[in-house]
């Protein structure tokens, strides 16, 4: 996973927003340069067209004055401009006093395309050893094949393109980072139902289903998902509760068939003389009673799942023991084995959790004690260390 991915989606749709915004405000700064540009170049290429127009005609004859005393002159206003005149050779015959470059300003073929009387513009280096830019017009000059080439420095546009960039750039910068913590903010806000779910989804156990999650109030992608996870849990509840129906009629209904079992099976050993079917018989018995252990421990399940478990009514253990030996009599005389029972005590628990825990312990006293023993008051002791703590 990219580092990008691993973020929340509030900060994703952040910089999503962000950067959707950089790339919009980087493309109307770049046209907007542009458009700044070619809008100050045509009223340049305007500037150099009148001055074109305004040209005496005796250049040619008489050139450039060093000094423009002449009101002819005056109206050139040639204080950023440069002027040439060009010849049918190519060779520069005048230019103005600014004009330093000892060759035309334009190729061949553009002298050539202006002579033709087509108006050439062109942007090109002012000399060969700089860069600044000049924008160029050649025109046709007189009747003798001359061209009049027209040059004016594009400082000016240079320097409102760069004071555009010096203000744009920081405004667009502070608009990207606005526009990031709003997105960030406009995504936490929007984002909050969808957390507000996720808490009370966690909060939700499998004991208890029929919690349902806040579904908000208008009908948006939001609202339809609670819908549906409420509509999921409802579904999961039904299911479970099923289940767990299931599971307490079955260990209710298997109880009384088992416990027919266990009796006849004792019946029947009682009434056996064979060695070889008593030891089956008693085998058979012990699996009986794991099997109604185990269908036991199925309704304890099914009691727990669905909240039915007493944890607080008050179980007299004397009493309990008294039931639980009185179950493993039969068992215990087989083996050889006396139970015996002492006083316990009241505690506040489930009875018939309390009574599966000590017929445990019976039982596994009864698998590990040697023939003709006797344990008066272990089991009691062990059933008080278990229940009475809690």
């Amino acid at each position: 996973m990219t580092p990008v991915s691993r973020l929340p989606i509030s900060a994703r749709l952040a910089l999503l927003s962000a950067a959707s915004l950089s790339a919009l405000l980087a493309l109307v700064g770049i046209v907007v340069y542009q458009q700044l540009g070619a809008g100050l170049r045509a009223g340049i290429d305007q500037q150099l067209a009148d001055l074109a127009g305004s040209l005496p005609p005796r250049l040619a004859e008489d050139g450039f004055p060093e000094e423009a005393d002449d009101d002819e002159f005056d109206q050139l206003e040639l204080s950023d401009r440069l002027i040439q005149l060009v010849d049918q050779r190519g060779q520069l015959i005048a230019a103005s006093d600014d004009a330093d470059s000892p060759r035309p300003l334009l190729e061949r073929a553009d002298l050539d395309q202006a002579r033709d009387g087509d108006a050439v513009l062109r942007t090109v280096p002012e000399s060969a050893d700089e860069d600044d830019p000049l924008r160029v017009l050649a025109v046709p000059y007189g009747d003798e094949g001359l061209v009049a080439v027209l040059a004016a420095e594009l400082d000016e546009v240079q320097d409102a393109q760069r004071a555009l960039v010096a203000v744009y750039g920081p405004v667009a910068l502070l608009g990207v980072a606005v526009a990031g913590l709003l997105g960030y903010v406009i995504a936490r806000r929007g984002l909050a139902p969808v957390r507000r779910m996720t808490d009370e989804a966690e909060d939700i156990g499998g004991s208890d289903l029929s919690r349902r999650l806040s579904a908000p109030g208008r009908l948006d992608e939001v609202g339809r998902l609670a819908r549906t996870l409420n509509g999921m849990l409802t579904r999961l509840d039904a299911a479970i509760g099923r289940e767990r129906a299931f599971t307490a009629d079955a260990s209710h209904e298997l109880r009384t068939p088992l416990a027919i079992l266990r009796a006849e099976i004792e019946l029947a050993r009682d009434r056996a003389h064979d060695l070889s079917i008593q030891s089956a018989l008693d085998t058979a018995l012990e699996e009986a009673a794991r099997l109604s252990g185990l269908v036991d421990d199925l309704l304890v399940l099914a009691r727990a799942d669905s909240g039915d478990l007493e944890d607080h009514r008050p179980v007299d253990l004397d009493e309990l023991v008294d039931v639980v030996i009185a179950r493993f009599t039969t068992l215990a005389s087989r083996r050889g084995v006396r139970l015996e029972s002492t006083g316990v005590a009241v505690v506040r628990g489930d009875f018939s959790g309390l009574e599966r825990a000590l017929a445990n312990l019976v039982d596994n006293a009864l698998r590990h004690t040697p023939g003709g023993a006797s344990s008066p008051s272990k089991c009691a002791r062990s059933v008080r260390r278990e229940r009475s703590s809690p």
